[in-house]
């Protein structure tokens, strides 16, 4: 396995990229967090979902996607929006 640093990521050469750990903070959740779908703020002002993996679509190497309920997403949106005030 071959690694090379970068300012923002890792990237190890057999797999995907990976970022240094972010500091999150619970946005929302539907159970409080844990194993269900949570959205999370983290310190590099950037947004981490939770939920469940979604196959079928291709999506480029080191990413996934998830799927969310669309009024999490919104409520999330609000309390964002609402910290930043």
């Amino acid at each position: 396995m071959t690694n090379h640093e970068d300012a923002d990521y890792l990237v190890v050469a057999d797999g995907p990229p990976v970022t240094p750990e972010p500091a999150a903070r619970l946005v929302i959740s539907l159970c409080g967090g844990g194993t269900c779908p949570t959205v999370y703020t983290t310190d590099r002002d950037t947004v981490l979902v939770q939920g469940g993996a979604v196959t079928g679509i291709a999506v480029p190497n080191g990413e996934l996607l998830v799927e969310i309920p669309r009024e999490l997403l919104l409520e999330a949106a609000r309390r964002i929006e609402q910290q930043a005030a």
